[in-house]
């Protein structure tokens, strides 16, 4: 079995790229992984070192693919999607233009036997939103053979959880993928706290049909200089680990 899981949540700074990249780096020392920056402010590839131009604007310049691809180890590669925060969407749409040599490019990319694939949605996913969604059209296009699944993932805000659940859930039923974890992160390790996240994990564990795991609050995690060290933000990774075992 191959998987696609992506990363997805109603809003910025909840852990999405802390948590895929964790992910990516834990599933790494077992699997061959691309993790696919698809961040609009490319954090995730800033953080693992990578300055490159980014996928759009290379190709788009005609540049090669040390711009929009990195090998972090031996088993895990970035592919850096987007180039300019404030342009990005007149890039995509030069870059859609160029039809099929943009798609060889991509193709050329994601086509190397990689056994997962991590995909860290900075924005919303909007199936009316190009700039997001055409990416992933061109995926099931030229990659019918991966299990396509998600994870999404909120803070501990009670009407967060609550509005993150049904935007997961609606994403999930219209894209027709697999609901792989439901993540609450950040949870503060206070007693009062504590009790009323387990009974909303108790609640919505009824509606949500997959793991609901929870990540307590640590302020070194937010620091990202202890990357795939904590066993807490590998419990993803290792879901994954074991789908992939059961196959």
């Amino acid at each position: 079995m191959k998987i696609r899981v992506g990363f997805i949540g109603l809003k910025g700074g909840v852990g999405k790229t802390t948590i895929a990249l964790n992910s990516a780096l834990y599933l790494s020392k077992r699997y061959k992984v691309l993790y696919i920056d698809k961040d609009l402010l490319s954090m995730g590839s800033l953080i693992l070192g990578f300055n490159g131009l980014g996928f759009h604007k290379a190709i788009i310049e005609g540049l090669g693919k040390e711009q929009y691809e990195y090998k972090v180890n031996d088993n895990l590669t970035l592919f850096k999607l987007y180039s300019d925060p404030v342009n990005e969407r007149e890039l995509h749409n030069k870059v859609k233009e160029m039809g099929e040599r943009a798609e060889r490019a991509y193709v050329d990319v994601v086509s190397k036997g990689y056994d997962v694939i991590i995909i860290d949605y900075g924005r919303i996913f909007r199936t009316n939103d190009p700039l997001v969604y055409d990416e992933y059209e061109m995926f099931k296009k030229n990659f019918s053979d991966y299990l396509i699944g998600g994870v999404g993932i909120t803070d501990p805000v009670k009407n967060d959880i609550t509005d993150a659940v049904e935007y997961f859930l609606d994403t999930i039923n219209r894209l027709k993928t697999k609901p792989l974890a439901f993540v609450i992160n950040m949870v503060p390790q206070i007693g009062d706290i504590q009790k009323e996240i387990d009974q909303l994990v108790r609640e919505i564990s009824e509606v949500v049909k997959c793991d609901i795991i929870t990540i307590p609050f640590n302020e070194e995690l937010v620091q990202y200089n202890k990357l795939g060290e904590f066993g807490e933000m590998q419990k993803v990774g290792k879901l994954i680990e074991k789908i992939l075992s059961q196959a």
